[in-house]
């Protein structure tokens, strides 16, 4: 029996994980987006190494652009132990654009983290005095976790090969209904994904809801289906709430953003702002379920990126998830629409821009390489 555990942010997280890694017997798998050279970056790097050296098999798979900032000899100490560590698609080969932005720890076949967390001080200690980023993952066992064995095994393979390739290998989402008494599922996507399996899974399970959607997303612009869906869920008398930062390492993903709030706003959704931390989560609770992972909502983790969600049907765990939603609205500030309509002008063109850029820019260049490829 699968057993599911929802960690508040790198407080919880890092310190299960580190034990998990300290406690493995056979295999440890790690593929991260952003692995960093600080101390929680060389923190985790030493206890791989530690796992390796006692004849644990390690294998780590970094994405090329989210861990650039790495020196060569980095990942020294864990190769001399024994340990196996290779870079998604290093920029050397042209293909800039289709990263790996999924974040997994398989200890032994029989524990998981997944969530939307890296290896790096923001999510753990906080970097230049200000305080850690606001995340979350999920701790799972149980013996549906095979599957995300296979699901590494392919990423490794396809880090070293252009996208026309990887189209041979066999991509499964393993069926975005679930099956009766299914309670956890795990959903790919990334670009060959004719499917897209996360986006489509997002929009099944929202479709579905009758009670309530909380959403709290570090980056947010949702392909149009996805935006329509929830508009129409909140006019339908559903209560739809979506909490989003109000700090963002990514200015731009921000304006986007809210270059969304007037058509939500109107169709009755309520819109939050977290004001503490970043919020980088990617977290949703619908009626009894709860999903979480690497994919944001919006269009580079609906179509161009690889990520990886777990889908969790519990009601337990979705009113655990819920009472800390609760928790983050306390410190967030409403945004109302009497107040949004009155927003100055400067404010609304760089909405418009932003959210141009955003829904334009990205999809031109990923079909543009794709195109380039497939040549």
């Amino acid at each position: 029996m699968a057993t599911v555990r929802l960690l508040k942010n790198g407080a919880e997280v890092f310190p299960a994980m580190l034990n998990a890694i300290d406690e493995a017997r056979a295999s440890i798998v790690l593929e991260m987006y952003i692995f960093s050279d600080d101390g929680t970056g060389r923190e985790v790097r030493s206890h791989l190494s530690r796992a390796a050296a006692r004849g644990v098999e390690v294998r780590v798979l970094v994405d090329a652009v989210g861990s650039w900032a790495l020196s060569e000899g980095f990942w020294d100490e864990l190769t001399g132990a024994g340990g196996q560590v290779k870079a998604f698609r290093p920029m050397s080969s042209g293909l800039f654009v289709f990263r790996n932005h999924r974040k997994l720890l398989l200890v032994d076949d029989r524990l998981a983290f997944i969530g939307g967390l890296n290896i790096s001080d923001e999510y753990y200690a906080g970097r230049d005095g200000e305080a850690p980023w606001r995340d979350n993952a999920l701790e799972i066992t149980g013996y549906e976790l095979v599957r995300l064995r296979r699901s590494f095994s392919r990423m490794w393979l396809r880090a070293d090969l252009p996208v026309s390739t990887t189209r041979l290998i066999m991509r499964r989402s393993y069926g975005l209904r679930p099956r009766p008494g299914q309670r956890i599922r795990f959903l790919e996507s990334g670009p060959e994904d004719p499917l897209h399996s996360v986006r489509k899974g997002y929009r099944q399970i929202i479709g579905d809801a009758t009670g309530s959607i909380d959403l709290a997303m570090g980056y947010f612009f949702p392909h149009g289906r996805l935006l329509r869906a929830l508009k129409r869920a909140a006019r339908h008398g559903i209560r739809v709430r979506v909490l989003l930062t109000q700090r963002s390492d990514v200015p731009l993903a921000r304006w986007a953003a809210r270059g969304l709030y007037g058509k939500m706003l109107r169709a009755g959704i309520e819109i939050w702002e977290y004001r503490p931390a970043m919020l980088h989560a990617k977290l949703a609770i619908i009626d009894d379920t709860v999903i979480t992972g690497s994919a944001n909502l919006d269009i580079r983790s609906g179509r161009i990126n690889y990520e990886l969600v777990t889908v969790v049907r519990n009601e337990a765990l979705a009113g655990q998830a819920r009472a800390d939603f609760e928790a983050d609205l306390l410190e967030s500030d409403r945004i109302e629409i009497t107040a949004w309509r009155e927003r100055p002008p400067g404010q609304r063109f760089k909405e418009w821009i932003s959210a141009w850029i955003v829904a334009r820019l990205d999809i031109f260049f990923a079909r543009a390489e794709m195109a380039r490829l497939m040549r």
